[in-house]
């Protein structure tokens, strides 16, 4: 939803298109949306982290 934030920060030019973004920072239990729970796979079966340390 702000693109232009993102763009800016991660520097991303305009000739480029933002596919994807992590939301990121703390969930709001309140937030009716954040209790909805979807039967996919975990990412433990489907994501691999490159980079980052266990």
């Amino acid at each position: 939803m702000r693109s232009d934030i993102v763009r800016d920060v991660a520097g991303i030019p305009e000739d480029e298109v933002i596919m994807t973004c992590v939301a990121m920072g703390y969930p709001d239990d309140n937030f009716a949306a954040n209790a909805v729970r979807s039967e996919r796979e975990g990412n433990d079966e489907i994501v691999r982290y490159v980079g980052f340390a266990d």
